[in-house]
């Protein structure tokens, strides 16, 4: 009986053993997923993000506004290749990610993302500009993401060259003269004649097709997918750039050493986003003060960046309250003077705090150029195959530059070229 006992005892023992080994291993499994066991009755939320996208600050400052929310943000290198992985193998996908402006890429994966109308998204929807607010919502009407930032457009130009060539220098004054891209264009040969031909007009074609794209309220696709990069708008801007290669001192050919271009004059101007401003900083630090900016002879966007919450957080509505609070007007404001990132509040591009006088722009205010930029951009449509159609027109517009290509035969094979790539 004795040695009954001990088997019973051994058998009751090892089958404890057996459930705490069983209980471990499901808690190992359930974080291998992406879950955790929290007893703190608060609701987690993962965040994933690229560097400089959102503002640290006021990422730390969410515990605080939510007291019930735990918020764990990890920047994230490879951002888009780690993100798009996660998603195809379904796990380990956080609540709320960052989403950048090829959000239409995102598109036939609007699933993943959960409709943020379905959680209060429409009431909020008027305090953003309508077109950023717009290209957060999917071709079947779903809002899968909120706008963070904008990147409107402006003429960068160097008020100096300006001056020597004869060319207004004053902010309001150049806008007035460039008000079409023909105008602008005309500016190049008073360029070349001022500096004895070593300063351009601009820095190279592919820059001036997609400024004039970035205006342009139709693009590559239609809301219904059809392609319509073929048509006449796009072989306006094509043209256009195409013939500024035989117009002297306008295209500068700068696109493989452009910061030594814009440092020392070879590029007189140019038209680009917002975030160029940094860029510019960084590459041509000799020309400190002599820039100035303008509005572009067409307002435009170029990047911008999103928030959404995927369909695989059991907390929806609590990640949707956390990036309305983020992206509100107040912290927009705040981000922007923090690490740049323009508004897409309407709020927040008037309000008086938002830009300071900038020694680099030779004392100007740039923002008030950019704000009416981006209160100017047309409604347009995104699709998710844009890249592939860009990347084409690209090539040949460098065959056109460098290799002195017929832009006609560049035009054709081009578009042969995406039909083929379209059917893929």
């Amino acid at each position: 009986m004795e040695g009954t006992s001990t088997s019973v005892h051994s058998l009751a023992f090892m089958k404890r053993v057996l459930c705490v080994f069983l209980f471990l291993w499901s808690l190992t499994a359930l974080a291998a997923c992406g879950w955790q066991a929290n007893n703190d009755g608060k609701i987690h939320l993962t965040l994933w993000y690229w560097n400089r996208v959102l503002d640290d600050t006021l990422i730390a400052q969410v515990s605080k506004q939510f007291p019930n929310i735990v918020l764990t943000s990890v920047k994230v290198d490879h951002y888009k290749d780690k993100l798009l992985t996660a998603m195809a193998g379904h796990s380990g996908v956080p609540d709320i990610v960052a989403i950048n402006s090829d959000i239409a890429s995102y598109y036939p994966d609007e699933d993943q993302f959960v409709d943020l109308n379905t959680v209060g998204a429409k009431e909020i929807a008027s305090e953003y500009l309508p077109w950023k607010w717009r290209l957060g919502t999917t071709p079947s009407g779903r809002q899968i993401a909120i706008p963070i930032d904008t990147g409107p457009t402006a003429l960068f130009y160097r008020a100096d060259i300006f001056q020597k060539a004869g060319l207004p220098t004053d902010p309001e004054q150049v806008s007035a003269a460039f008000k079409t891209w023909d105008a602008y264009l005309q500016a190049g040969p008073k360029i070349a004649a001022a500096t004895n031909g070593k300063s351009f007009l601009t820095d190279d074609l592919y820059t001036l097709f997609e400024m004039q794209l970035a205006a342009s309220k139709d693009q590559y696709f239609a809301p219904d997918g059809k392609y319509i990069g073929d048509q006449q708008h796009i072989k306006q801007m094509w043209d256009l750039s195409s013939a500024a290669m035989k117009t002297q001192g306008v295209i500068g050919k700068a696109i493989n050493d452009w910061n030594q271009a814009a440092n020392n004059g070879r590029i007189a101007s140019f038209v680009g986003p917002v975030w160029n401003k940094a860029i510019l900083e960084d590459s041509a630090p000799d020309t400190k003060g002599k820039w100035r900016m303008a509005r572009a002879p067409s307002d435009g966007n170029n990047g911008g960046s999103f928030l959404a919450v995927t369909t695989y957080s059991d907390h929806a509505k609590a990640a949707f309250e956390v990036i309305k609070w983020l992206e509100n007007p107040q912290n927009q404001v705040i981000a922007y003077n923090d690490i740049q990132t323009f508004p897409s509040a309407i709020a927040a591009l008037n309000d008086p705090s938002l830009g300071q006088p900038e020694a680099f722009f030779g004392g100007q205010n740039t923002t008030p150029i950019f704000a009416a930029s981006a209160q100017n951009v047309p409604q347009f449509f995104s699709g998710p195959r844009d890249a592939t159609v860009d990347d084409t027109l690209y090539e040949e517009l460098l065959n056109v530059e460098f290799s002195g290509k017929d832009s006609e035969q560049a035009w054709k094979d081009a578009q042969q070229a995406i039909g083929r790539a379209l059917l893929r």
